[in-house]
């Protein structure tokens, strides 16, 4: 199974990669509204990803994904 921090490789990152990866997100930015989550070692949104393969941004207003401007362009 790969993991975050080294994707390239089966071997599970050490506690350093781990501390690391967490002073890090913890020092980034982030919307108001997402929450720590331990195991993803990152900020999560407080719904689910977008599954539909479209890209979209985070409106922090509305707490949702929303389509990204312009996209998709029709030819």
């Amino acid at each position: 199974m790969t993991n975050i921090l080294t994707p390239d490789t089966d071997i599970p990152p050490t506690p350093e990669q781990i501390a690391e990866a967490r002073a890090n997100a913890l020092a980034a930015s982030h919307p108001a509204s997402w929450v720590w989550d331990e195991a993803a070692v990152s900020f999560v949104p407080p719904v689910p990803w977008p599954t539909d393969g479209l890209p979209k941004l985070w409106d922090e207003a509305t707490k949702s994904f929303v389509s990204f401007p312009g996209f998709p362009i029709s030819n």
